[in-house]
């Protein structure tokens, strides 16, 4: 009998660390979780609408708020031109197309345009937020319609760098 004893004695204590130990992984996984959820909660709220209002809610609870995705991969620039305004010699102006090719509504990514010279260097870089690009019936902050297709036109003053070619990238802020 006092063998016995002594090998239930010996278990307590290995159940009760069992026991602590899927505790304790059960709350980080929770905690996991939330943090994915917190993550990608505008997604969340496009991509399960049932889960929108929950969302908004649990944001308002937390003074977060529940942004439009972000998903660069699915934005395209169609077609792009830099040309110098005939009427004003000391201004050029970039035309485009972009496109969104998600199946729903996303943030207007920025531009950045990016001037060279003869041997592709830059010469001068400038970021485009939706405010400079979108056209004027657009309102940036309701979105990028799934589908959805805008052509911009920017007027840019670089006459006094003379460049000769242009890159253009999109990119979330």
């Amino acid at each position: 009998g006092v063998r016995l004893a002594s090998v239930r004695e010996g278990l307590r204590p290995r159940r009760r660390a069992a026991r602590l130990w899927w505790l304790a992984s059960t709350l980080l996984l929770l905690a996991l979780t939330a943090q994915v959820a917190y993550h990608y909660r505008g997604e969340v709220a496009v991509l399960l609408p049932e889960a929108k209002l929950l969302v908004q809610r649990i944001c308002e609870e937390l003074g977060c708020d529940v942004p439009l995705p972000r998903r660069v991969d699915l934005l395209g620039i169609e077609s792009s031109d830099l040309q110098a305004d005939l009427a004003h010699p000391t201004v050029m102006v970039l035309t485009a197309t972009l496109r969104n090719r998600a199946s729903y509504v996303q943030a207007f990514p920025a531009l950045e345009l990016t001037l060279t010279n003869i041997q592709n260097q830059t010469v001068a870089r400038r970021v485009l937020t939706p405010a400079d690009y979108a056209p004027p019936d657009t309102q940036p902050e309701s979105g990028f319609a799934a589908g959805g297709e805008i052509q911009i036109r920017v007027y840019i003053e670089a006459a006094a760098l003379t460049p000769t070619g242009y890159r253009l990238y999109l990119f979330h802020l």
